[in-house]
């Protein structure tokens, strides 16, 4: 979208208004100081990033023809969705389709954002498997649930089933995941006193189900929990 519009404005000054204009000043711009407002023959004529402005050598009196400029134009929108991508990034880590996504969302084209996500990547700002395992430490931390779910949460966020497999077995590598089941359906016993032994442990099995453990570890900590169930009773 940006790169349309500031096309626009480009053939204006140079089609227009014929052949090569002359820079004839370069001021910072008020809202973002890393960018310059670029002015031809005495008119703004757009904007572009200080990395685009010294990397073209860029001063007041050079002259800019359309070719010249849609090389420029090229290099300001990469500029300007990998600046868009590292505020997206700089809240929290994100797998490489989130950032994908979200400067699909503003309108970047596919072939730069392919070049924003190549640099992020090589920088190692965007990691898909370190991006898994801090999800994964981070469920088991503040969000305790089974493997099913944080490999469901991760494929959601576009991380491939290998990568996320291997994050998962690595985070999980010395945790006990029936300890954890147990441990959730310890905080919630009370609600199944005064339930029949089938009615609690299908509500059991369907909470700690929803909450990603595997069938086997759910059936040998509900069958546990109802024995604590009946020992309160006895």
């Amino acid at each position: 979208m940006w790169a349309g519009l500031l096309s626009v404005a480009v053939n204006y000054h140079l089609n227009v208004m014929g052949g090569p204009r002359k820079i004839t000043a370069i001021s910072p711009q008020k809202r973002n100081p890393h960018r310059r407002s670029v002015f031809l023959n005495g008119e703004f004529a757009f904007g572009l990033s200080e990395e685009v402005i010294e990397k073209y050598r860029l001063r007041v009196g050079s002259e800019i023809d359309e070719e010249t400029f849609t090389q420029i134009l090229e290099k300001d929108e990469v500029a300007r969705a990998r600046d868009s991508a590292l505020r997206y990034l700089s809240y929290r880590p994100r797998s490489k389709k989130e950032v994908i996504d979200k400067l699909s969302e503003k309108g970047y084209n596919e072939s730069t954002i392919a070049k924003v996500i190549e640099d992020l990547i090589k920088a190692g700002l965007i990691d898909d498997l370190e991006f898994s395992r801090m999800w994964a430490r981070d469920r088991l931390k503040n969000r305790p649930k089974g493997r099913r779910l944080i490999a469901q949460e991760l494929w959601q966020k576009g991380v491939a089933d290998e990568i996320s497999r291997r994050a998962i077995e690595e985070v999980f590598r010395d945790v006990d995941e029936g300890e954890i089941a147990a441990t959730l359906l310890e905080r919630r016993l009370r609600r199944y006193r005064d339930l029949d032994q089938v009615r609690a442990k299908r509500r059991m099995f369907e909470f700690l189900l929803r909450r990603g453990f595997d069938r086997e570890t759910i059936g040998k900590v509900v069958a546990e929990a109802w024995r604590k169930l009946e020992d309160e009773v006895w």
